[in-house]
């Protein structure tokens, strides 16, 4: 996954760039949302990793499926990544091209995994420290998992906080074990 998205970078980076350029943000994402939903279908991904199959015949296939919805650009992009045999990144230059959108549009991502159910209180104390700390616009995802036993974990792009107990507890047993 990291290697993935360490290829995509570059190519979504470029494809924003274009995007803005020509003032059609929209129509790239919405494009590379469906070029990405593509490139995760089981038989399309069994496919992009079959050394078999051309970098014309996959493109081809992508060009049949998104029909009048492929750009002439849309286009390029699938020719110059299925050479280089990266249309597995596909997904993930969608995902950069919408941090990068978002970012532009000052709203960012983040996901808060918190041990039980976070009351509305405390997701309004969240929401506005999160803004704060942002300057942004922050769409909040809310996950539960019990195996942090208590405490919350905090993610946005590359930035992390681990509050959960289960890691204090860890760090504890393992300055013991020193």
């Amino acid at each position: 996954m990291a290697q993935l998205m360490t290829i995509a970078r570059p190519y979504a980076e470029g494809v924003y760039a274009l995007a803005k350029e020509e003032g059609n943000v929209a129509t790239w994402s919405e494009e590379l949302a469906n070029l990405a939903l593509i490139s995760r279908d089981e038989a399309m991904a069994a496919m992009i990793k079959n050394p078999k199959y051309s970098a014309d015949n996959i493109v081809a296939v992508f060009t049949e499926v998104m029909g009048d919805n492929l750009t002439e650009q849309g286009k390029n992009l699938l020719n110059a990544m299925a050479s280089n045999k990266r249309l597995a990144a596909l997904s993930d230059v969608a995902e950069v091209f919408e941090t990068l959108k978002a970012k532009d549009e000052k709203r960012v991502r983040a996901t808060v995994i918190s041990a039980q159910n976070v009351t509305d209180e405390q997701k309004k104390i969240l929401s506005a420290a999160l803004n704060a700390k942002f300057d942004a616009e922050v769409e909040i995802s809310y996950e539960e998992d019990a195996s942090l036993i208590g405490g919350i974990k905090i993610k946005v792009d590359d930035w992390a906080i681990d509050g959960s107990a289960i890691t204090q507890l860890n760090k504890l047993g393992a300055a013991i074990a020193q």
